[in-house]
Order: structure tokens, then sequence, then C-alpha cells
């Protein structure tokens, strides 16, 4: 039996409740809330998390949440394992449709294996389902501050170990026993 998710930063917009078709909203998380998504996001802290939005709802029934977001992070380095502070932005951008099941979408990545390029693109471009009129845009938020972030902090100036470089200088170094092969068998190849 699978365990359901609860979103450590959860706002939940009842669209089918806004009273215009255009609202502005201002979300920040607390610092539990900042607490649990950086150990989600196997981060050293969230110092700020913050996001503007804008919930647009068209007449078709679609939902469009745009805006920016901004975060005060520390990571680890890449490198070194050192806390690298990052301030991070990005704009949320985000369509959602109550024409889109979520039996639509793939459930697992093996369900994207034998997809062609343009079914993928095509995936991407797809809206996100409309569930109930309800959109959790804490967890839209959440989920563009992992996509935002440095996928691999380092500190400035920060090198490898002499040691590891020595290994990788020396793997650059060893013949490829396959070019070796190709050797041997031109060899024979003479001497018939």
């Amino acid at each position: 039996m699978s365990k359901k998710f609860t979103p450590e930063f959860s706002r939940i917009v009842k669209t089918d409740e806004q009273v215009s078709r255009k609202e502005r909203l201002t979300i920040e998380a607390s610092e539990k809330e900042r607490a649990a998504l950086a150990k989600r996001f196997e981060l050293v802290s969230i110092d700020s998390l913050k996001a503007e939005l804008t919930i647009k709802i068209s007449s078709n029934g679609e939902v469009t949440v745009h805006g920016p977001m901004s975060a005060q992070i520390t990571q680890n380095c890449v490198t070194t394992l050192e806390p690298v502070p990052e301030a991070v932005e990005d704009t949320v951008d985000v369509l959602f449709s109550p024409h889109v099941s979520e039996d639509d979408l793939p459930s697992n990545p093996d369900d994207l294996e034998n997809l062609s390029e343009e079914e993928l693109m095509a995936l991407l471009n797809q809206p996100e389902p409309l569930v109930d009129n309800k959109i959790d845009v804490g967890e839209v938020v959440a989920q563009f501050l992992a996509v935002a972030m440095d996928p691999y902090p380092r500190q400035e100036g920060a090198e490898l170990p002499k040691s590891v470089m020595a290994e990788e200088e020396a793997e650059e170094e060893r013949p490829n026993p396959f070019a070796q092969l190709a050797g041997l068998k031109e060899q024979l190849e003479k001497k018939k």
C-alpha cells in the first residue's frame, strides 16, 4: 500500500470559489515549511521562499498560475561539502486544465521510454490536470524551486582534491582495451 504524499508547503487555491477571473496571491513559506522542504530536497537550509502569483481563469475553465518566485537556499558544495549559499529566482508559469485527466499522464518513468521526441514534447506542453477545481500553489512553487536551483553547487575556487584528479588522469591515460584488440586483429590479418 503506497503512502500518500503530503506537501510540506501547501497553499490550496479553490478556483471555483475565486471571486474574479484574475487574482493576485503572495505566498511565503514558514520556518517549519522551509525546514521540511530543505530535508526533502537534501539542502542545508532554505532561509526564505516567496512567490507573488497571478491566478487567471479563462472562459474554458483553464487556469494559469504565473509570477516570480524567489528563495535563499544553502546547499553543500559538490567538491568540498562546505555550505554554499544561493539566491534562486524563477518565474512560475503553469497551465491547469479541467479537460486533462491524471490518467492521461505517465504514472512512472518507464512509460516514457518508448515515446518519440514529438510525443515527449507534446507531454511537456500539455496542461496539468485541474482536479476538483483545486491547485496547490505552494507545491507548484516548491517544484519550481527544485528545478531552478543549481544542481551542482560549487564554492568559488573549489577544486577536486589532487588524489581524485590523479585518479581521473590515470583513467584517461589508460589504454582502451578495445583499441588494443583492434590492433591485435590487424596484426593477425596481416599474418594471413
